[in-house]
């Protein structure tokens, strides 16, 4: 079967572990199913380490916070720019409030 097609209908309720280990065909393919998840894990550590490199690469060639690099990945991958922005003025709404609060209680001491 090719990776992720899912041809036969979901069960209606989930099998005991016991259940599926006793069965032979389902025990192999729920090891076929495991193994495939470990590949795809074992890529994912990989290509983590990889932008681990990139983001070291920024650091030491560019000088950009690791935090930043994170930020700027996600935001592309994500393509959510305007989200974003819209989270950043409200935190920073939120700042000036607050810090407006606290100089308003600071002047009344």
């Amino acid at each position: 079967m090719p990776k992720n097609q899912m041809t036969e209908a979901k069960p209606k309720k989930f099998n005991s572990i016991e259940d599926i280990m006793r069965d032979p065909l389902k025990k192999s393919k729920l090891q076929n199913l495991v193994d495939e998840a470990v590949q795809c894990k074992s890529k994912i550590a990989f290509e983590q380490q990889n932008i681990k490199a990139l983001r070291d690469a920024a650091l030491e060639d560019l000088g950009l916070k690791p935090q930043l690099f994170n930020n700027f990945v996600a935001m592309t991958f994500n393509n959510d720019y305007v989200q974003r922005k819209e989270g950043l003025e409200q935190q920073l709404t939120l700042v000036e409030l607050v810090m407006g609060d606290a100089q308003i209680e600071n002047d009344g001491e």
